[in-house]
């Protein structure tokens, strides 16, 4: 089994949500170091780094956009500087806006990406110069990667291109001894999925009838960073939505 103990992270977009919940139960599991990242919300990031803390290990609150690429590069030599080593990225940074694909403008598919594609591939390539054997890149994704929602069609197709990258780059890094690997929720209870107002379509279409809490989203994927056979998947949970 691949130990958490000893390990540092870095968990984009982890000032609340899911995010939170993964850098918390990295440190429950025994990580040296964690590293808290934020763009907006500076208090929510320093009460996950409290909450990292409390829970055992180290942590620093950086505020970054990974999707500019001098801000990812950024983001990791402080990981560095401040661990002096760096062993897994979560990217987990995300936004969600709903829309008619008649009424987006360019800008609207261009942010997506920027986010969710532009920003899991800056903060990798980053990390990678760093990473020795046994490194662990995890993408969050989305069940809408895999079964695309009207009104989401940009966030569709941001997370799908997610995942084709997961499955590309793992085959690169494997020579490495770097593992990559991608999760894929369902509804997730989060202020994010909150944005689609009614959850009415919970009861009718999730078979299981409620959203996932963050924690069990967190869970799954420590459990799958230490599975060390692990690379190159598509991981759901989605409480038999997919």
């Amino acid at each position: 089994m691949y130990r958490i103990q000893g390990r540092v992270f870095i968990v984009s977009g982890s000032s609340r949500g899911i995010g939170r919940a993964i850098a918390v139960e990295a440190a429950r599991r025994g990580a040296a170091g964690v590293v808290v990242n934020y763009v907006r919300g500076e208090s929510d990031a320093l009460e996950t780094a409290k909450l990292v803390k409390e829970a055992g290990s180290e942590a620093i609150v950086v505020k970054a956009d990974v999707g500019v690429w001098s801000d990812a590069k950024r983001l990791v030599a402080e990981a560095v500087s401040r661990f002096g080593r760096l062993d897994v990225v979560v990217n987990n940074a995300g936004i969600l806006e709903p829309k008619e694909f008649a009424k987006m403008e360019p800008r609207d598919w261009e942010e997506m990406f920027r986010v969710h594609v532009f920003g899991s591939m800056n903060l990798a390539r980053a990390a990678i110069d760093y990473m020795g054997e046994g490194g662990v890149i995890v993408n969050v994704s989305s069940v809408l990667g895999l079964r695309p929602e009207a009104e989401a069609s940009h966030y569709s197709a941001a997370k799908a291109a997610l995942i084709a990258w997961t499955i590309a780059v793992a085959k690169e890094l494997a020579e490495r001894g770097i593992r990559v690997f991608t999760v894929a929720p369902g509804g997730v209870d989060t202020r994010m999925a909150r944005v689609w107002g009614s959850l009415d379509w919970v009861e009718e279409q999730v078979p299981l009838k409620r959203l996932a809490s963050p924690g069990e989203i967190a869970k799954l994927i420590l459990d799958a960073i230490e599975n060390p056979y692990i690379t190159g998947d598509v991981l759901t949970i989605s409480g038999g939505l997919l």
